[in-house]
């Protein structure tokens, strides 16, 4: 009998090659997306190798975190990969919430007793993100020396090259972690829960557009003033870029469902490989790139340098 296995938020850029290893892996995917109309993204997972034997698609929203109940149904690993981007207060299904943030908290405390309901859930795989483990001080003057799963982002002071969408990010991706990770400590509890902290993902994706964290990477070839502005912000917070190769990313949460000799223990773990700093990407680009042009050079954080940590390892793209 096969593996049953959930992924939420199946049709981005992490969620969609999640669901190909799986259904690679003989596992059976029960895969939500927010709205089941869209052809593009049904057609996408039903595209799959082993779809038509082994995925069902479910219809579930942050917003409504009731409606992931019947994919969570029956599972023994849940892939909470989805995470709210944009908040319309106006909305039927998000006036009860004053922000993305208090839904994304609230989903998770919802979520969390489903797979307790659930009776079948052994395990929880948080898609997490490196801004909610800022080595920003808690100051906010500098850096901390090291890197290591500890840290949170300090959600009391100002970023630089922040804005009020990124300042979303941050808090809904540090609050909602720290909810899950919570329930490892209860004393009642039914599962465990493992939080990925992924860099800015970057390589090859199944979708018919270019991934956002890859818009932000390649920013300094495009221009876009929004996305090279994302890239400055995750300098000012860690002061280098963070970077995961999606294959690693995947690799990293399929892992954890893996019991093995040395099975992955519940907690936090960094996913990143590489922890360049701008000035390493512009310079990348301009030296393996010559062909292409750079449309923007403005770095951020050269000021700092002295205050930078020290734990980072700079890696050859």
């Amino acid at each position: 009998m096969s593996r049953v296995c959930c992924v939420t938020g199946a049709a981005g850029y992490i969620g969609s090659w999640l669901v190909r290893k799986l259904l690679g892996r003989g596992c059976t995917v029960h895969a939500t997306l927010r709205n089941l109309g869209d052809e593009s993204k049904t057609a996408l997972l039903r595209g799959f190798p082993g779809a038509a034997e082994r995925l069902v698609l479910f219809e579930a929203d942050i917003y409504d975190a009731a409606s992931f109940e019947p994919a969570i149904a029956g599972c023994e690993f849940v892939f909470l990969v989805a995470v709210p981007m944009a908040h319309d207060a106006q909305g039927s299904s998000n006036s009860k919430y004053k922000d993305a943030t208090e839904a994304s908290v609230d989903a998770t405390r919802t979520i969390l007793e489903q797979c307790e309901r659930s009776k079948t859930v052994r395990r929880v795989i948080h898609t997490g993100s490196v801004v909610a483990a800022a080595l920003l001080k808690e100051d906010g003057d500098g850096y901390k020396h090291s890197m290591d799963e500890s840290y949170w982002t300090p959600l009391n002071l100002s970023y630089g090259y922040s804005n009020e969408f990124l300042d979303a990010y941050v808090s809904t991706k540090t609050l909602s972690e720290k909810k899950l990770l919570k329930y490892n400590d209860s004393p009642s509890r039914a599962f465990d829960v493992v939080s990925l902290l992924c860099g800015l993902v970057g390589g090859d994706s199944a979708l018919p557009y270019v991934p956002t964290s890859m818009l932000v990477m390649l920013s300094p070839l495009t221009g876009d003033e929004v996305h090279h502005n994302s890239l400055k912000f995750l300098q000012a917070l860690h002061g280098a870029v963070p970077l995961v190769h999606v294959d690693d990313a995947r690799e990293a949460h399929v892992l954890c469902m893996e019991p093995g000799p040395t099975p992955v223990s519940a907690g936090r773990f960094l996913c990143a490989a590489g922890y360049p700093n701008m000035r390493d990407l512009v310079d990348h680009y301009a030296r393996r790139h010559p062909e292409l042009k750079l449309r923007v050079t403005e770095v951020a954080g050269e000021e700092g340098a002295s205050n930078a940590p020290r734990g980072w390892a700079c890696c050859e793209l």
